[in-house]
């Protein structure tokens, strides 16, 4: 027999950034909401997340500041009043850096990229003197900036969120959605079967909207980006910035520490997109040289490489491109929602509880004998991975 679940206002689907940010925003605002997730928060894109809160850097490196720069700047200064505790508290989030290096390669194509940072960012970088520079950072050839750009352990965040809304968050799969009578009914497969109505439905599961928004019968195309980030862990300072090569970042690393001897760098940009068009071993080499290329002199000895694919999903565009701003479409009742990056999980979640309106239903729970989902792991901590130690 399924258990028949009180009437909410909103039912979310998806536990990552965008999940628990919707959840936060519309319980502040007395709206009854429940989230459901599928298999453990923040799987695929938040914990694959490097956790920069971007200031717009890379997408102002040809002088221009688009859409795309320009919300992800006002998101940036959003989160800054968040992590001093404004609005929703984020105190407790820890906090990895709260600035990246910018630094150019010595070419002229280095050099273009790096003036149109100057140029374009709403918040400027500031020049470092070549005795002010990090030791890793002291051989570079080109110029050296900070950029007041934080950086975030996104487990933290997730944690952060969910610890407020226990009880709300449970773990179950959603087998089908049919309106009736105006409430969408929601069939959801957990420790046993159980049935919800919503007068809202908010898909906010990555790559699992596509199937979901099929399921309620609200197709929207999704496109999917791969990427192939690197990994290097052992005895490594702690870095965090992007090396600018034109209007592109070569290389982006964040980096955290994973015992009292070791770290590890998480490594994106240019070479994370390079990477699926490579074999394994093509790409270890290729990350590699360009890590020796953007910090000369980089001493990997006693060091070991991994990676791992992860698919950025996506709105659908006409070219195959990055959205330019984060994404919510509604049909009828049902809205599937990709926050595109990290940084704009907050502001998507604000405009959709700001036209979202509450009713007399009474502040919700799951049953009791639903489980919470688990904490998804960070990409360095699957225990399946094949460290190869760097020569």
């Amino acid at each position: 027999m399924s258990q028949e679940i009180p009437t909410v206002d909103v039912l979310i689907v998806g536990a990552g950034c965008a999940g628990l940010f919707l959840l936060d925003s519309l319980v502040r605002k007395g709206i009854s909401a429940l989230l459901i997730e599928s298999k453990a928060f923040g799987l695929g894109q938040t914990t694959s997340s490097q956790g920069i809160l971007h200031a717009g850097v890379k997408y102002s490196l040809g002088g221009l500041a688009g859409d795309d720069a320009t919300e992800a700047a006002a998101a940036a200064s959003l989160w800054s009043k968040m992590l001093s505790g404004d609005a929703t508290d984020l105190r407790a989030v820890r906090k990895l850096a709260d600035r990246c290096y910018l630094w150019r390669t010595a070419g002229l194509a280095g050099a273009a990229g790096m003036l149109g940072a100057k140029v374009a960012l709403r918040t400027r970088p500031e020049p470092v003197t070549k005795d002010a520079r990090p030791l890793w950072l002291k051989d570079v050839g080109g110029e050296v900036l900070t950029l007041a750009e934080t950086v975030i352990d996104p487990r933290s965040l997730l944690s952060v969120l969910a610890q407020r809304h226990v009880g709300r968050i449970a773990l179950g799969n959603v087998r089908s959605i049919v309106e009736e009578n105006r409430v969408q009914r929601v069939e959801i497969e957990s420790t046993r079967p159980a049935i919800i109505r919503a007068r809202q439905i908010f898909l906010t599961a990555g790559a699992g909207n596509e199937a979901l928004s099929k399921l309620a019968g609200n197709a929207c195309e999704m496109q999917r980006r791969p990427l192939r980030q690197a990994m290097i862990r052992g005895p490594l300072e702690m870095v965090f910035g992007h090396c600018i090569d034109g209007a592109k970042t070569r290389v982006t690393i964040t980096s955290d520490r994973i015992s009292k001897d070791e770290v590890v760098w998480h490594i994106g940009g240019q070479v994370a997109e390079d990477g699926p068009r490579m074999t394994l071993e093509n790409f270890r080499a290729h990350a590699i040289a360009e890590l020796r290329s953007a910090i000369p002199k980089i001493d990997l000895q006693g060091c070991s490489f991994e990676s791992y694919d992860v698919d950025r999903a996506e709105p659908r565009t006409a070219d195959g491109r990055r959205p330019p701003r984060a994404f919510a479409r509604t049909t009828g009742s049902v809205t599937t929602v990709w926050p595109i990056k990290l940084v704009l999980a907050p502001v998507i979640a604000a405009e959709i509880t700001a036209s979202t309106a509450a009713s007399d239903y009474p502040s919700a729970h799951w049953p009791s004998d639903m489980p919470a989902p688990e904490f998804a792991q960070r990409p360095w901590e699957v225990a399946t991975l094949s460290w190869n130690p760097i020569p």
